[in-house]
């Protein structure tokens, strides 16, 4: 199984963390960072913060596959 690895990325593109996962594929990778995100951001919206930025990054190795924007997740549970 491929190792993910799941890049929290502030708006001014600075990586703050990351989380290194072994998943069986791309759908199970990106069901992890839609977690992964609404965890990350459940509280500033549930206060009433709309304006959130920032990024997941998915990555496999040092390859970026896929981005997901906290703006976009933030929209999705709010």
């Amino acid at each position: 199984m491929p190792t993910y690895v799941f890049r929290v990325r502030t708006p001014d593109n600075v990586a703050h963390r990351a989380q290194h996962i072994e998943l069986p594929d791309l759908n199970a990778a990106m069901a992890q960072a839609q977690r992964y995100a609404r965890t990350l951001i459940r509280h500033p919206v549930r206060r009433g913060q709309r304006a959130i930025g920032g990024a997941m990054d998915v990555e496999v190795g040092d390859q970026p596959i896929a981005r997901l924007l906290l703006s976009e997740v933030a929209l999705q549970i709010s």
